[in-house]
């Protein structure tokens, strides 16, 4: 035999050896496939027609793995257990039952699909007829005076029109603790302490149709007539009481209860507060029972932080409850960054005129250090604030304050480069949201308007308006939509005279992404003696416009409390407004990560110049001083941009 047919032989051999060693390979492990628990893999629904199957699926207690787990290989948790999804079958039909369809039929099917531990799931719904409310009626159980009272009324009015039990409407079950309360509320904001109410109806199942008959008995009205405080106090009662806006007499009414357990909760001293009715006849008369816990008298608080515009910045604070045993607050507190450093002093009076007012006045000396201009400020604020509703808030404050800047540019259209200035100015505030969640949802609107000089008591007298709108819109669980348009105007009868510090400026983290900190609108070039550029300076502008646009995906299926976000922001600062036409709108794209800590929402945005000016490249008189990083930004903050 020679050399080459051994070698051949031996080629052949070790083939085969291959060849055995991994069909036998195969083998075990489509062996070690058959015999493991079958897994659900995918849930369907059929002839779902009153509930998509997004809600059916959040009835069910059987899951499916998604895409990455099955990408991953994540699925052992979702085993296809045929007693848990006869479960989910009844389960099905009792949601249906509650909601009015009384002949619903539910089955499951459980199909195998390729691989033989892999199953699909299909529950498969005939719906029926449902029963349908043909006579809604409500009964008064009082005398004719009471009776007419509430009827009458355009609250009860109104609940008749909008309850669920209405004729026409389908009769589901599951909604009659909801009507119920909806009337029990109705008669305690009315004045009834103690109302009650019934529910009756009368099926007929053949023919589909039911009777419903809503009886209340609103019982007597009832009137305030004592407050027992519990908790170790440093007020009189009557702080308390005065928080609570409840005198001795006044009718009873439910919502006014709530709303003086907010008042009491949401003042400086308290950190907890409850109202609840105790044990008593069920008369004209009522007393309630408010428990309270103080917070500490005095504390001192530090926080620390760190931003791409700020770098560094912390706080520290120093706070005194009650003063004089008053409930009045006094502090002390201090704030630094590499921009910005303030120290102040605040005086807060709570109760005004009402438990909805406060006043506050604040002494303060501040310096600022911003790209244009330096500033050294003092002055006094006195602000009263109105909050109408937990949503919206009112306040009308003035200032008096005495200026030093020294601006970057000798050469801008300033008295000198150190200007001194007094500001004497009223301003009106107003904050609507329309959501009270910690998560913004819906409109948050921010006017602001400020006039300066009304009495001749300040340097520069003007008018300045502005104007903030946010929406958040959930467009999926998950997924948000952010914007923001942010719009304003100084009026003022000298051009171009006003200090920078009152001007408008855009850019930065929280405004358009992709400049710098009041980088965005008109600049001026600082050159060197050799006429070779060192810097260009925002010399900010007295119209403003900018909008935000931003997609915010929540990845928690992926990484507990990781986002990542999507914009396009885009504004304009103007020297003046009829001079908007000189500049056209910037824009400014790219896309952060986000992350939810216990401080914040830590963010990380980078964005890009879509039409950059040559003083935003850095280019100046045809030199490009700048770099390709000019048209990139880079922000790092701890909180939304808006």
């Amino acid at each position: 035999m020679t050399a080459i047919s051994a070698n051949i032989i031996r080629i052949i051999f070790l083939g085969l050896v291959l060849f055995f060693t991994v069909f036998q390979g195969k083998t075990i492990a489509q062996n070690g496939e058959d015999e493991r628990e079958p897994v659900i893999w995918s849930i369907s629904f059929d002839g779902n027609e009153s509930y998509s199957s997004m809600v059916l699926r959040e009835v069910i207690a059987a899951e499916s793995p998604n895409f990455w787990q099955k990408l991953l290989r994540r699925h052992g948790n979702f085993i296809a257990n045929e007693t848990e999804l006869r479960r989910d079958r009844v389960r099905l039909e009792r949601y249906y039952q509650r909601r009015g369809y009384h002949n619903v039929n539910v089955q499951v099917t459980i199909t195998p699909r390729d691989k033989e531990w892999q199953r699909n799931v299909r529950f498969t719904i005939t719906e029926g007829l449902p029963l349908e409310i043909v006579n809604s009626s409500i009964v008064i159980e009082a005398d004719d005076q009471t009776r007419s009272e509430i009827s009458d009324s355009r609250e009860f009015i109104r609940e008749t029109e909008r309850h669920e039990y209405q004729e026409g409407n389908r009769y589901e079950t599951v909604r009659a603790p909801d009507v119920r309360g909806r009337f029990l509320r109705l008669f305690e904001n009315q004045g009834y302490a103690w109302p009650e109410v019934e529910i009756n109806s009368v099926i007929d199942s053949l023919a589909n149709q039911v009777d419903v008959e809503i009886v209340a008995r609103p019982g007597p009205k009832t009137y305030f007539s004592g407050i027992e405080l519990e908790g170790d106090l440093s007020v009189p009662d009557r702080v308390v009481i005065r928080e609570t806006d409840i005198k001795e007499g006044d009718l009873y009414n439910r919502n006014k209860l709530q709303e003086a357990q907010r008042q009491i909760f949401s003042h400086h001293l308290f950190r907890f507060a409850t109202i609840n009715i105790p044990e008593q006849p069920r008369d004209s008369t009522l007393d309630i029972r408010i428990r309270v816990r103080e917070r500490p008298l005095r504390t001192i608080q530090t926080s620390i932080g760190f931003g791409r515009e700020e770098l560094l910045r912390g706080q520290l604070s120093w706070r005194h409850r009650n003063v004089h045993g008053s409930g009045n607050r006094f502090g002390i507190s201090g704030r630094a960054s590499f921009i910005d450093q303030r120290l102040s002093a605040d005086y807060l009076i709570p109760y005004v005129f009402n438990t909805k007012s406060g006043y506050v006045s604040t002494v303060f000396g501040q310096h600022k250090l911003e790209p244009s201009f330096e500033l050294f400020q003092g002055g006094l604020n006195n602000s009263l604030i109105y909050q109408a509703r937990r949503n919206v808030t009112a306040s009308a404050s003035y200032e008096f304050s005495i200026n030093e800047e020294l601006s970057r540019d000798s050469d801008a259209s300033l008295p000198d480069s150190v200007l001194n200035y007094n500001i004497s100015s009223l301003s009106f505030t107003g904050y609507y949201s329309q959501g009270i969640s910690r998560e913004p949802r819906g409109w948050v609107i921010q006017p602001l308007i400020e006039l300066s000089g009304l009495f001749g008591e300040t340097t520069y007298s003007f008018q300045k308006f502005s104007l903030d709108v946010r929406n958040y819109t959930p467009l999926y669980s998950s997924l948000t939509l952010a914007t923001r348009i942010n719009t304003g105007a100084i009026f003022y009868t000298q051009p171009d005279s006003l200090p920078s510090n009152i001007r408008f400026y855009a850019g930065g983290t929280n405004s358009v992404r992709g400049w710098s900190r009041q980088d965005l609108g008109p600049k001026r070039a600082i050159t060197d003696e050799n006429d070779d550029l060192e810097e260009y300076v925002s010399l900010g502008g007295r119209a403003l416009f900018n909008f935000n646009v931003e997609l915010r995906q929540q990845l928690n299926f992926l990484i507990p409390n990781f986002g990542i976000a999507a914009f396009l922001d885009g504004g304009q600062v103007w020297r003046a407004i009829n001079r908007v036409n000189e500049r056209p709108m910037q824009f400014g794209a790219g896309g952060g990560l986000r992350y939810q800590s216990p401080i914040g929402p830590v963010r990380i945005d980078i964005a890009y110049k879509l039409n950059p000016t040559n003083a935003d490249l850095n280019i100046y008189n045809g030199v490009d001083y700048g770099s390709s990083w000019d048209r990139i930004g880079i922000h790092f903050s701890i909180g939304q941009a808006f």
